[in-house]
C-alpha cells in the first residue's frame, strides 16, 4: 500500500511594491499601490489599463506630467490637469461625467491628454489639449476613465494652448 508523502507548498512569492520601467524619458521607479487603473483602458488603447503619474525628470515646476502605462513601458501620454474653476469645460458636463462614473465631486479630478505638433517645415511646435474625452479620475478609489463629452458642448479634440 502506497502512503502518502507530504508536500511543501511552494513559498509564496513576495509581490513587488513598485516596478522600474525605462521610459520615453529614462529610467523611473513607479510604486504599484499609487498606480491609476483605467477599466476600459483608454480610447485606443483598450488592454492597458494601469497607469501612474510622474513629473518630468528635472522639472518640478511644469504644468505637466507624464502618464506613465506600467504594463508598456512604451506607453506613454504627457497630460495637464484640468483646473476645476475654469469654464473651458461647462461644469455641469464634468458633474454628468463624475456622476456616469459614480465619482464623488470632491473626490473628482481631470486630466487633458496633450498633444504636440511639430511643423513639418522645423518651425515652432505648437500644442493641444483632448477637452472631448478628458480623463476622469476618482481620486479615493485610484480608478480612471476617458469620458467622451456631449457633443452639444462644442469641445475639441485639438484645443490649442497657447
Amino acid at each position: 500500500m502506497a502512503t502518502p508523502t507530504e508536500t511543501t507548498p511552494p513559498a509564496p512569492q513576495a509581490v513587488p511594491s513598485s516596478v522600474r520601467l525605462t521610459t520615453l524619458f529614462g529610467e523611473r521607479e513607479f510604486e504599484w499601490d499609487k498606480a491609476i487603473y483605467f477599466p476600459a483602458g483608454l480610447k485606443g488603447f483598450p488592454d492597458h489599463n494601469v497607469f501612474a503619474l510622474a513629473n518630468f525628470p528635472g522639472d518640478g515646476a511644469s504644468s505637466f506630467l507624464l502618464m506613465q502605462c506600467l504594463t508598456e513601458p512604451e506607453l506613454a501620454f504627457i497630460v495637464a490637469p484640468y483646473n476645476m474653476e475654469s469654464d473651458t469645460i461647462s461644469p455641469e458636463h464634468l458633474e454628468q461625467a463624475f456622476t456616469i462614473h459614480g465619482i464623488k465631486k470632491n473626490d473628482g479630478a481631470v486630466l487633458l491628454i496633450v498633444t504636440l505638433h511639430k511643423p513639418e517645415d522645423n518651425g515652432d511646435v505648437s500644442m493641444s489639449v483632448n477637452l472631448r474625452a478628458p480623463i476622469i479620475i476618482d481620486t479615493e478609489r485610484q480608478s480612471a476613465y476617458q469620458h467622451h463629452l456631449p457633443e452639444a458642448g462644442h469641445y475639441d479634440f485639438h484645443h490649442v494652448v497657447k
